[in-house]
């Protein structure tokens, strides 16, 4: 028998999930409150509702996947859409004619602990079902490009699954089973919590080469070509696993004095390196609280 999954939030993230586990031979709708994206993917042959849909019994998916935006409002994370999803997913469940075994993924960015204190609770409130005997729960974090969605859905590199249990994990790996990439599998808390590394691990990148981009504008130097080398020559941009380790606090004969050196270089210069300062801010903290340091960093001793 064909697994049948929902995507609720067919938008970017949504579709191309949905597209791709269609593609792979499973039993996929899409349920939304966008009727032109409802009618679109109709048009092209998928099955698709409105959300105001499947509340008479017929709810007979095997899966719920919820891709709901999460966004930021001042400053915090806006909770509306994925709190809204889960009630109708619950009162779906309550009414629906098959009472087998369901399972809530959570695809959505969400902040570590949603998926069993928001989620979870709020199936269980309108279901009336209870976590880990009629329903299970996984959090399954998306890593897709905007421009590429459908292909990196198609093609991942990684896969994680938070799981509440044993139960919900298996059933959520049974689907992921078609993929030919590693899979991991953690708690709910965990994966919400690795989305987050993930996303900031890249701002963070990125924001360190605008700094550098910066201050070499002010000297008139090849950016572009400086940063080329720099790709091929620093471990850390081409060992993924490099700095992953917990070795403590960068230190040896070169990070430490060279930090400092080019910040002071920069001030005496009239310029500011904002990212750097706070770098070494964090990792003399974190020398003082460690006390000494686990090991000398240095190169491929990571």
């Amino acid at each position: 028998m064909k697994i049948k999954i929902c995507i609720i939030g067919p938008g970017v993230v949504g579709q191309a999930t949905g597209k791709v586990f269609a593609r792979l031979g499973f039993n996929t709708a899409f349920l939304g409150g966008n009727p032109e994206k409802t009618k679109k993917l109709r048009k092209e042959g998928y099955r698709a509702y409105l959300r105001n849909a499947l509340f008479d019994g017929s709810y007979d998916f095997d899966i719920s996947m919820l891709t709901v935006p999460t966004p930021t409002v001042n400053g915090q994370i806006n909770f509306d859409a994925i709190a809204s999803a889960s009630v109708d997913i619950g009162k779906r469940l309550k009414l629906r004619r098959k009472k087998s075994y369901h399972l809530v993924v959570v695809k959505s960015t969400v902040p570590p602990g949603t998926s069993e204190d928001i989620v979870a609770k709020l199936v269980e409130k309108h279901s009336g079902l209870i976590i880990g005997k009629d329903f299970g729960l996984c959090m399954n974090p998306e890593y897709l490009r905007e421009k590429t969605a459908y292909s990196d859905a198609l093609k991942p590199w990684v896969i994680l699954i938070g799981q509440y249990d044993k139960r919900s994990g298996d059933m959520l790996a049974e689907v992921y089973k078609k993929f030919k990439c590693p899979i991991f599998r953690c708690t709910t808390q965990e994966a919400e919590f690795q989305k987050y590394v993930h996303n900031l691990f890249n701002a963070v990148k990125i924001t360190f080469f605008n700094e550098m981009r910066r201050i070499c504008k002010e000297f008139s130097f090849d950016t572009k070509k400086l940063f080329e080398v720099t790709a091929l020559s620093a471990e850390g941009m081409w060992n993924p696993k490099y700095g992953i380790k917990d070795l403590g606090p960068f230190s040896g004969s070169c990070l430490p004095k060279d930090t400092q050196a080019f910040l002071r270089w920069v001030h005496n210069n009239g310029a500011a390196a904002h990212l750097l300062k706070t770098i070494i801010e964090v990792n003399e903290m974190l020398t003082r609280e460690n006390g000494e340091v686990k090991k000398t960093i240095i190169g491929s001793e990571l």
